[in-house]
């Protein structure tokens, strides 16, 4: 499989269930978060480069250029920093559906399939498989600039109804 073209996300966008205007809305807040992760002291601002390209219900696509804070010793995506997005990128997936609620992971598994190397465009698309009353579940693709899979990963994700998702000093527990 390719990487996603304009026509396939122009193609997935009329299948969504989120009219144009609030799926404009959701990927406009998307990025707007991915952004603010720069401006945080705490760990998730290591998805601070992550750019959100589309927004649904059921999905977000993101990209990444490969920089030498995301590569191991072999100059290639090191898989902690993998797990990492895994972890930030689905859970931001289900925050589309899943507003004024905190969340907390419960599982996750990462698969190394193939090397990224530095410099490299990667496009990652987090699917939302299943969001039910106290659980949501995720799977996540991330592909190099080739189309191969080189990271695999699922995300199983408590939804705590009575943790609000942003605490008082306005940062967003998700992240």
């Amino acid at each position: 499989s390719q990487i996603m073209s304009t026509a396939n996300i122009e193609e997935a966008t009329t299948s969504c269930p989120l009219r144009a205007k609030e799926q404009d809305a959701e990927l406009a807040r998307a990025i707007a978060e991915f952004e603010h992760l720069s401006t945080i002291d705490n760990f998730n601002r290591v998805a601070s480069k992550v750019r959100p390209l589309f927004a649904s219900t059921e999905k977000l696509i993101c990209e990444l250029t490969i920089e030498a804070e995301h590569v191991n010793t072999k100059g290639t995506l090191h898989g902690g920093f993998s797990a990492s997005l895994v972890d930030i990128i689905t859970a931001r997936a289900i925050g589309v559906t899943v507003k004024d609620k905190g969340m907390a992971s419960v599982e996750i598994a990462v698969s190394y399939l193939l090397p990224v190397k530095l410099g490299d465009r990667i496009e990652i698309e987090a699917k939302v498989l299943k969001i039910g009353r106290n659980l949501a579940f995720t799977d996540i693709e991330f592909r190099r600039p080739d189309g191969k899979i080189a990271v695999k990963g699922k995300h199983t994700v408590a939804i705590l109804p009575n943790d609000p998702p942003v605490t008082a000093a306005g940062r967003v527990v998700q992240f």
